[in-house]
């Protein structure tokens, strides 16, 4: 046999295995769909259905699924929740074509369009989420009551040793233990268990569409998050996005809230449920 071909072959199934969704835990709510241009995007809905509503958009390759805990805590107090799955996770398709952070920001409000909701909305982004909610808050001003940003970056480049340990997370090629070490180091303070949700629910074809987002979406364009006012939890263990919260509040100071989690890294959802819960609905309770 041909040892080019031998060689093509191996690559090739090298690359399938990388890009091998690894599927997370189901997301909470009923599972439903909304057309978005050419895609089609799978959103959960869940709470109470006349409540205040509140649109979720998950970290970098990640599902809906992160915001479990948290959507059952908004929908026992009475909100209305729609968490969103990004293209390329589940039941979202991938772009097909060359996507911008407004590609992206245009599927939250098509799954607003699909619930027929008119009035302003709350919309909710982890840490690739936040940038995602951000632009939505830029580019439908009418549309945003407020912004909560979990772990907010963007403002600077990720630290180069910490997209290398983002990608052996994401890729399905590394062994369990280096993948649970590459996301103790990104994700979680130190001392901190990794959750066996995280090492799981990672889809590196929805990953590497949006990293591809990110070269067409200058922080400019969608850093500001319009004029809604805006909580940012920051944790204190960020080793991913340790200043964007920092410099959001600073840049706006009359809109910003940051609030410092302690005892948290990138991840924050899984590290600190109850005190992220809790200034959530501390600060939906004002603005409400």
């Amino acid at each position: 046999m041909d040892a080019g071909l031998v060689y093509v072959g191996a690559v090739a199934i090298l690359a399938t295995v990388a890009l091998r969704d690894s599927h997370a835990r189901p997301a909470v709510g009923e599972a439903r769909l909304a057309p978005s241009g050419e895609a089609t995007i799978e959103y959960r809905a869940g709470g109470a259905t006349d409540g205040p509503v509140v649109l979720f958009f998950p970290s970098f390759a990640r599902s809906a699924a992160d915001f479990n805990e948290l959507v059952g805590v908004l929908g026992g107090a009475g909100y209305r929740t729609l968490a969103v799955q990004p293209r390329g996770v589940e039941g979202s398709t991938l772009p097909s074509s060359e996507p911008s952070y407004h590609t992206y920001a245009g599927d939250l409000a098509a799954v607003l369009d699909a619930e027929k909701i008119a009035e302003p909305v709350h919309v909710l982004g982890h840490a690739f989420g936040n940038r995602i909610v951000r632009t939505f808050a830029a580019d439908y001003v009418g549309r945003t009551r407020s912004v909560i940003l979990l772990a907010a970056g963007g403002a600077e480049p990720t630290p180069p040793e910490m997209s290398e340990a983002i990608g052996t997370a994401m890729m399905g090629v590394a062994s369990e233990a280096e993948r649970r070490d590459a996301i103790a180091r990104a994700f979680f303070a130190e001392g901190n268990r990794v959750d066996d949700d995280w090492l799981r629910g990672w889809y590196p074809r929805a990953g590497l569409a949006e990293q591809e987002a990110t070269k067409r979406s200058p922080y400019e364009e969608w850093g500001h998050a319009g004029s809604a006012p805006i909580l940012v939890l920051q944790p204190s263990e960020d080793v991913v996005a340790a200043t964007g919260g920092r410099l959001l509040a600073e840049a706006h100071p009359a809109r910003v809230r940051l609030v410092e989690v302690r005892g948290a890294g990138h991840a924050i959802l899984p590290e600190q449920p109850k005190f992220v819960s809790d200034e959530i609905l501390r600060f939906l309770e004002d603005h409400k």
